[in-house]
């Protein structure tokens, strides 16, 4: 098995983080490292993801456990090869912890390239937290509790 990860502090609530990562259909807008998604991003359901600069879309499957955990899963048949990422929001008063944890598994493990599988997970965190932080900011519910 080989397990990246990559962690951030959201000056965001933890509401607008979820939107942020399960809102598919603007992934290509942002720096997200994805292109675009096709399907929606939410229990139960599969969605098709192309990679930015991907030559080919994959499909995953997407499961979600009370709004602050989602888990991506990908996977070849006979255990030849799995990877599941699992996203993990702790909220920390005004503040959000994003965990992106993404492990892979499998028989063909050992002659995969995914060496930069943490430097992606870095650079996508980082991407969820400027877009996080940006749109909490514009919300009105945000506004009202700035004020207070």
């Amino acid at each position: 098995m080989r397990l990246f990860s990559s962690e951030v502090l959201i000056q965001a609530r933890a509401a607008s983080v979820w939107h942020v990562i399960t809102d598919g259909g603007n992934f290509g807008v942002w720096e997200s490292g994805i292109l675009e998604a096709d399907g929606a991003v939410r229990a139960g359901d599969t969605v098709r993801i192309t990679p930015s600069g991907g030559r080919r879309s994959v499909k995953l499957r997407v499961r979600q456990v009370s709004g602050n955990v989602m888990t991506w899963h990908r996977r070849l048949p006979f255990g030849l090869w799995s990877r599941t990422r699992t996203f993990t929001l702790t909220p920390q008063s005004r503040q959000t912890r994003l965990t992106v944890v993404e492990k892979h598994r499998g028989l063909l493990l050992p002659s995969s390239k995914h060496a930069s599988a943490d430097l992606f997970l870095d650079r996508f965190t980082d991407a969820v937290r400027r877009r996080s932080e940006i749109l909490d900011r514009a919300t009105p519910e945000t506004r009202l509790m700035q004020h207070r």
